[in-house]
């Protein structure tokens, strides 16, 4: 057909091919660029093409908005084109995924975007994790204990809600003359910026099990911190010096070290000798306090071993006396920093234990929830709640097949959802008889698991593949049908990166060891495309010998670069001379057609896009590359741009404190923050503008 759009479904090889049988249950390995998205995609084709399958059994997870709306619009464009597409050019579409292409099966794939659009819901449910447990909780919102007017916390919610709630915490220890927990503040707002001490405290109040419930962390906190820390529960710091006596610390090592240093007769073995001796001769508690001053004739000021070539020719036994009293150093500067991170975190956490009741108590009073209250009350809803076999009665005979994508980043509390929630009953009772398909099939990549800050990590992943491989292992025995075994299958060839970069990535992941990507033996070998490509492993930039930063700017110097530390200056001029000499030697490209690689062709990855991504942006420039990114306009930066936005939020909503706040201080006004703290007290619960 002329401007017909290309085909969004390309044949399926080898495992591919294996992992979209709509009967099986499949838990699929998929290393970024072979081919998952179009995997996943042909699966719910697939499932659809199914006799008595409908739209509305399939549920597919994914982790991000982003990729829920990629997949959606790629299986609706797939759904649309077959209703016009020629009967040749439909059924190799059809055996391109490995479906039949017979009469009937053309037939319902013609239908099959009509029933896509009758779909209750108004289309295939593809949506986030949070997305689903928000429309679980709004269907059974009595079931899950929702007060009448919940909604979901937006970030902008969010913002003025722990602003709100830390004020109000600060004039509450002010009134009561609360300074334990006013020097708590003051302390982390020390070692932290503002927007630092925040999100410290709503992670706090994100780690509700630590505080709600009969486990909750109770005050005093100093034991329970010990105890996980692996200290003694009434540890403080007491008895640091017991460890310095002649009965806890190898000082016949010592002493052995500094005959040594004496006998081998040069002025750095006499020095050593003499301040051996000056520690040998302390008190415990004395020893404790110079416990550096032993670490300097052991150590560098790096931490590693100093060199004992010269004294090991005269005393060859050295270097094992040296490495027993490093031992015991390490062992009691270990029990100290963590005596001191201990005593670091009463304070800190005693806060955040106040906040993050009253966080729970504020979004209660103002009738939201939050991400994280979603997923808890979802899964407790599901597997908890005395309603929770009712609930998942009418879930079950909504829900026959159910897709999971970037399943490494799925956490225990969400796994708890699907697992118990959603698929257990796939497996138990009716689930295991009758003719009806009943799937499960998970896609994820153990090497991509970013989201270990919200509780992800390769142990859950291969917990629930382990348990759901034991479950459908009872299944086939019961049954006597093999088919329903769980099919573990993995997709290792990359068609966007070349072999060099995959099999540096097998080494690194052999070096690292494959226990620590939460998999029982090592992978299979990732193979790539047979093109050119590079790996380099830079050396870390650091400070000088001695840990002087030669290049420090003089006192009084001034430049946009003169708080930048040394290594950050090298790094940026290393990678800023790298790119260069890449685009003059004309690095070869060969993906696609050869050519070589423009200014276009490399990105530059950074943490955090701060000072450092500014230097680098501006010695790239110096060197005459072009740069995009960083120093993009941002039209919100400018405070005048902040003054007229607060001003039209306050218009469109007076009740909103922050926004009302920023217009008074804000040259359209211009109170001072005197006058805003003098006129803007009042009562708790009173907005501004009513006070005002």
């Amino acid at each position: 057909m002329s401007g017909e759009q290309p085909s969004r479904v390309y044949p399926l090889k080898d495992n591919q091919a294996r992992a979209v049988d709509p009967r099986r249950t499949v838990w699929l390995s998929a290393s970024a660029g072979t081919g998952k998205t179009q995997v996943l995609s042909a699966r719910v084709l697939r499932l659809l093409l199914q006799p008595g399958v409908e739209p509305e059994h399939l549920l597919c997870l994914t982790f991000t908005k982003a990729g829920a709306a990629e997949m959606a619009t790629r299986v609706n464009e797939v759904l649309a084109s077959w209703v016009r597409l020629p009967e040749t050019a439909l059924a190799k579409q059809l055996i391109a995924i490995g479906a039949d292409y017979g009469p009937e099966a053309l037939a319902r794939a013609r239908s099959r975007f009509a029933a896509v659009l009758d779909c209750p819901g108004g289309g295939l449910r593809i949506e986030t994790i949070h997305a689903f447990c928000q429309w679980l909780l709004s269907a059974f919102p009595v079931e899950a204990g929702l007060m009448p007017g919940t909604r979901a916390m937006e970030d902008r919610d969010r913002a003025l809600l722990v602003r709100q709630v830390l004020a109000d915490l600060l004039v509450s220890a002010e009134e009561h003359g609360d300074e334990v927990l006013l020097d708590a503040l003051s302390d982390l707002s020390l070692r932290m910026a503002q927007d630092q001490v925040e999100a410290f405290l709503l992670r706090c109040a994100g780690a509700r099990d630590l505080w709600f419930g009969p486990r909750g962390w109770q005050l005093p906190l100093r034991q329970n911190i010990n105890r996980a820390l692996g200290l003694d529960a009434d540890e403080d710091g007491a008895g640091l010096a017991s460890l310095c006596a002649d009965d806890a610390f190898d000082v016949r090592s010592v002493r052995w070290c500094m005959e040594a240093n004496a006998a081998w007769g040069t002025k750095s073995g006499i020095d050593a000798a003499n301040a051996l001796g000056d520690w040998i001769a302390l008190s415990p508690e004395r020893r404790l306090e110079a416990l550096d001053l032993l670490a300097e004739q052991f150590l560098t000021k790096a931490g590693q071993p100093r060199s004992t070539t010269n004294i090991a020719k005269k005393a060859p036994d050295y270097p094992e006396y040296a490495a027993r009293v490093i031992a015991c150093l390490e062992a009691v500067r270990e029990r100290r920093a963590l005596v001191a991170l201990a005593a670091m975190l009463d304070p800190a956490l005693t806060l955040g234990r106040r906040f993050a009741l009253a966080w729970d108590e504020a979004k209660t009073r103002e009738g939201f929830i939050d991400f994280d209250d979603q997923i808890r009350k979802a899964a407790a809803l599901l597997t908890e709640n005395v309603s929770a076999e009712w609930i998942r009665f009418k879930l079950d005979r909504r829900f026959d097949h159910i897709l999971v994508d970037e399943a490494q980043d799925t956490n225990a509390a969400q796994w708890r959802i699907m697992l118990d929630g959603l698929v257990a009953d796939f497996f138990t009772g009716e689930g295991l008889h009758g003719d009806a398909l009943r799937t499960l099939f998970v896609v994820g990549d153990y090497k991509q698991a970013i989201f270990r800050f919200q509780g992800t990590s390769p142990e859950n992943f291969a917990a629930a593949k382990a348990r759901v491989e034991r479950q459908l292992r009872d299944v086939a025995e019961v049954l006597d049908d093999r088919s329903r075994t769980l099919l573990g299958l993995g997709l290792g060839r990359s068609y966007r990166t070349s072999q060099p970069v995959l099999s540096f990535v097998d080494r690194a992941i052999a070096h690292i060891g494959p226990d620590r990507f939460g998999l029982a033996e090592p992978p299979e070998p990732h193979v790539g495309e047979e093109r050119p490509g590079l790996v380099t492993l830079w050396r870390p930039v650091g400070l000088a010998a001695g840990g002087e930063d030669e290049e420090a700017p003089e006192a009084g110097e001034e430049g946009a670069e003169g708080w930048l530390s040394r290594p950050d200056r090298d790094l940026a001029d290393r990678l800023a001379r790298q790119i260069r000499a890449w685009l003059e030697t004309g690095f070869p490209l060969a993906k696609g057609t050869p050519r070589h690689a423009t200014a276009g062709d490399i990105m530059v990855l950074v943490r955090k896009r701060k000072e450092l991504a500014g230097l680098i942006v501006a010695r790239l420039h110096a060197q005459g590359v072009p740069v995009a990114g960083v120093d993009r306009l941002r039209l919100g930066a400018p405070l005048a741009v902040k003054d007229l936005v607060a001003a039209l939020r306050f218009a469109a909503q007076p009740w909103d404190d922050l926004s009302l706040a920023g217009l008074l201080v804000s040259p359209l006004i211009g109170w001072t923050q005197e006058e805003l703290l003098e006129h803007g007290y009042r009562a708790g619960g009173t907005r501004l503008w009513d006070h005002l």
